[in-house]
Parts: C-alpha cells; sequence; structure tokens
C-alpha cells in the first residue's frame, strides 16, 4: 500500500537525528557555540539544554522506529517541531551580516549556513510531515516491520543510501574552534616566548581606519606596541563573549592593546571606540581577506613587524588563546 511505503520517511529521520545526535556528542564545544551564533534565546542556551538535545534527538529517532499507536503521533509532532525549529533557525540566520557555523551535525558534515542549508531542513520538515501521516495510521515502523506490510527492499535502499551518506560525512572534519591549545607560543614585545613550529610572516601593511578617523596601516599601528585585534560583529550572537569580556582582558595584558576590528566605520557601530585603544575599522574587507578572519576572530601583532599568533576563531578558541598568552606573559616576566 502506499502509506506502508512512506514509512521509509521515519527510517530516514531515524537515521538523521542519530547521526546529528553523535555528531553533537563528539563535538559539545561546537554545538554549544552554535546555540550563540545562531541566537537562540537565552533562556534554551543553558549547559543543560546544549547537552540535552543530543539525546533528545537520539531518544526521538529510536521513538519513530518502535512506538506505534497515539505516543507515535506524539512522538513524530515532537519531530516535526524540532525540524521546524532547525528550518526557522537557519532560515533566520541567512538574513545576519556574517556567516554562521550551525554546527547542525555537530562534527559530521560541514556546518556553515547557505543556502543549501536551508533548502535541506525544508526537505527534512518536509520528510517530518510524511512521517507524521503515517503514525496516524497504525502501528510502529518495527512492527510493520515483523508482520510484514513494511516494503523490507524500500528500508533496505534506504538504509544503504544512509550508511553511504554517514560514511561520506562521518569522517573528522574540521572543528569549528581552532582551539588554543593546538595554536602555537607567542611572542610579545621584548618578552620573549617559545615559538613552536608557528611560521611567523612580517605583519601585512594592509590600510585601516581608526575609531577617532584618522588612518594608518595594520604594521604601523603594531610598531610601538604588540596588537590583539578582536574581529567581531554587534550583530553576532558569537561575538557575545567575546565583546563583553574585552574590560577584563585589557586588564590582564597591559603589555598590549586589545582592539576591536569592525567591518563598518566608526560612526555606524556602537563598539567604535575613540579613547586609547582606539577601535580598528576594516571598511574595506582588507583584513577579513588577508587572514581569511570569521567572527569572532583573534590576531597578535607583535611590536617587532612580525605576527606573533592567530588568527584564532570562535567564542570558545578565542578566550582559551587570551588566556594561553596571559598565562606566558606571568611565565616570562
Amino acid at each position: 500500500m502506499p502509506t506502508d511505503a512512506l514509512v521509509i520517511a521515519s527510517a530516514i529521520l531515524a537515521v538523521v537525528l542519530v547521526v546529528s545526535a553523535v555528531g553533537k556528542l563528539r563535538s559539545p564545544a561546537a554545538s554549544a557555540q552554535a546555540f550563540t551564533a545562531l541566537k537562540v534565546p537565552r533562556r534554551l542556551r543553558s549547559p543543560l539544554v546544549v547537552k540535552s538535545l543530543p539525546w533528545v534527538e537520539i531518544v526521538l529517532g529510536l521513538a519513530l522506529v518502535v512506538v506505534g499507536g497515539w505516543l507515535g503521533v506524539v512522538a513524530s509532532l515532537a519531530v516535526l517541531a524540532l525540524f521546524s525549529a532547525y528550518l526557522a533557525l537557519v532560515v533566520r540566520a541567512r538574513g545576519f551580516e556574517t556567516d554562521v557555523d550551525c554546527a547542525c551535525f555537530g562534527s559530521v558534515g560541514p556546518g556553515k549556513i547557505t543556502r543549501l542549508t536551508v533548502w535541506r531542513n525544508t526537505w527534512l520538515l518536509a520528510l517530518a510531515v510524511v512521517s507524521l501521516v503515517v503514525a496516524t495510521t497504525g502501528d510502529a515502523l518495527l512492527a510493520r516491520l515483523v508482520d510484514g506490510t513494511a516494503p523490507w527492499e524500500w528500508l533496505l535502499a534506504a538504509a544503504a543510501a544512509a550508511l553511504t551518506v554517514l560514511l561520506v560525512l562521518g569522517t573528522e572534519s574540521a572543528p569549528a574552534d581552532v582551539h588554543a591549545a593546538d595554536a602555537p607560543t607567542v611572542t610579545v614585545g621584548d618578552v620573549a616566548v617559545e615559538e613552536g613550529d608557528y611560521i611567523r610572516m612580517r605583519t601585512p601593511a594592509v590600510p585601516i581606519l581608526l575609531g577617532d578617523g584618522s588612518s594608518t596601516t595594520l604594521r604601523r599601528l603594531s610598531a610601538e606596541r604588540p596588537q590583539l585585534l578582536l574581529y567581531v560583529s554587534e550583530s553576532c550572537g558569537s561575538c557575545e563573549p567575546v565583546i563583553e569580556a574585552v574590560p577584563t582582558w585589557r586588564q590582564q595584558l597591559p603589555q598590549l592593546d586589545v582592539r576591536l576590528v569592525l567591518r563598518f566605520g566608526p560612526e555606524s557601530s556602537s563598539l567604535s571606540s575613540t579613547a586609547e585603544p582606539l577601535s580598528v575599522h576594516d571598511t574595506e574587507g582588507l583584513l577579513f581577506e588577508t587572514f581569511d578572519l570569521r567572527t569572532p576572530s583573534a590576531v597578535l601583532l607583535g611590536a617587532d613587524g612580525l605576527l606573533a599568533g592567530g588568527p584564532i576563531i570562535g567564542n570558545v578558541a578565542v578566550p582559551e588563546f587570551v588566556d594561553d598568552i596571559a598565562a606566558e606573559l606571568r611565565a616570562n616576566t
């Protein structure tokens, strides 16, 4: 029967939910960052919610397969609500000024939200609707398999397709954060710190605009004092903890200037600063392109005209990077 054939939708969604959960469990930091980057309401960003989400996905995935009757309908409604929320979040994120990594599948598969992400989530939502329709017509998928009403050959084909996708996407992908633990130690001003394998390139002479309206170059900016540049955006949810931490970091790192780097001019940003240290405005996007930056990012410039660390990307990795710098400076002074 056609309805029996449609149970393939429940099978596909069950695999998607389990794969998504496994990816989140493998990369909890990326999942936590995604909640902030997607600007999920604060009450839903708690550690309990972040840690519980993959387990909820596993439970719902199993329920789509083993639960029937009215409980099956409830489970399918919950899956429909979950994928509706996922679609709403990625559609809204497409309107943000900066690219967002959703970490929708944790460490599995690509994370950056694109138009394809929207279409993918739309398709998953459609499958959730079909799964709900199937749930209202009878027994659970497992029961249908046992009594022979479900098309085994179709489900086998779906399982083979899902396994292929899992094998292709399930390899270790680049983490959402470049962790400070993996970053090199740095050299700041007159403080000699072991550089490890970090290749210190010359600071590029990229023209920039300062918060007081004056212009200079990145190389001139760091000629007298080391500079810790924090690339952020007011519309970036992941940047919030970095921006809030700047006053503390300025107290912890008196040996260098901690400056916010913004894409818009001084008159267009509430984060613009005319007090020392002045904000840096990358109005032409030259810093963004030179260092391949994302929000939030950190770059450390030495006073010797050479890069001293970074770029470091992510709202988890940037604070770790700053802590690393502070620890190294304390140990070498």
